[in-house]
């Protein structure tokens, strides 16, 4: 059941912005490549999953939800991609793009490749509002020398932000299409038309729809269990607090103050050390 408060949008009028509809969509391995082509202005013979197609529907069963679209080309590049259609958190985009980045290097070191044969790495965010607030419509991160501009570290990560509101002088017209359909829903050439089209195809899916609603009602799920431990990390944070105090006032013993907190002595000793310091 929906928690009162909490609006959903409708999945009958959702458009390519909304992120479950832009995964189902990017599913689609022709879609995803003829996306990627705009972005990267590069030529891209193919792509492939590396979890073998792993359906949305899949993951949802996983401990984990992920709505990023996750991609190798055939060079090895990997190309990770996030539409983002909420600005609440772009002040933390760069330590998102930084967790991603670990990640998808803890992802092939584990499968035995050499620090030295990391792969070159696109992270992609496609925000439907301007990020950085300079009104590119496109903005590039690679790691360069403060001291030196014209030097770079190539360690093969470039994380590109897209914004759809943004100035489309510096950019083709292929990608401007795509912003521009971003924004107004509206197709304007033959890729957008595709991806339009199959926007309304993933409308009409009755399954489709019952796993949209599943996912919100999951993700509501996680939100409120989340606010459920904040709220008992805070009274543990309180309580904690309470004792210390009373222990410096030496109306408790130690192994008093760790019961009243609920901790182990050791524990105990641990955080007034820390506090002394």
């Amino acid at each position: 059941m929906q928690k009162e408060g909490k609006c959903v949008e409708d999945f009958s009028k959702a458009t390519i912005s909304n992120n479950f509809m832009f995964r189902l969509v990017m599913e689609k391995p022709e879609l995803c490549r003829q996306l990627l082509e705009r972005v990267l202005e590069v030529e891209i013979k193919e792509i492939s999953y590396p979890e073998g197609e792993k359906s949305l529907e899949a993951q949802l069963t996983s401990k984990g939800i992920r709505l990023d679209i996750y991609v190798t080309l055939a060079d090895g590049t990997v190309v990770d991609v996030e539409m983002q259609a909420s600005d609440a958190y772009k002040k933390a985009f760069g330590k998102r793009t930084r967790y991603y980045q670990s990640v998808l290097d803890n992802d092939a070191l584990k499968k035995g490749e050499l620090y030295s044969k990391l792969r070159r790495t696109y992270i992609i965010f496609i925000c439907t509002f301007d990020p950085f607030e300079d009104n590119f419509a496109r903005y590039t991160f690679s790691t360069l020398c403060h001291e030196n501009v014209e030097l770079s570290l190539n360690e093969g990560v470039y994380k590109i932000f897209l914004n759809t509101q943004g100035d489309r002088h510096k950019i083709s017209q292929a990608l401007s299409n795509l912003l521009d359909y971003i924004n107004n829903n509206e197709p304007n050439d033959d890729f957008t038309r595709s991806l339009q089209n199959e926007v309304e195809l993933q409308r009409d899916d009755d399954g489709k729809r019952a796993l949209y609603m599943t996912y919100n009602q999951t993700l509501m799920e996680m939100e409120e269990q989340g606010k459920n431990a904040g709220r008992i990390e805070g009274i543990r944070a309180g309580r904690l607090e309470t004792v210390l105090s009373l222990f410096r006032k030496s109306k408790l013993t130690e192994e008093e103050a760790a019961e009243e907190a609920g901790i182990t002595v050791e524990e105990f000793r641990g955080i007034i050390a820390e506090r002394n310091k």
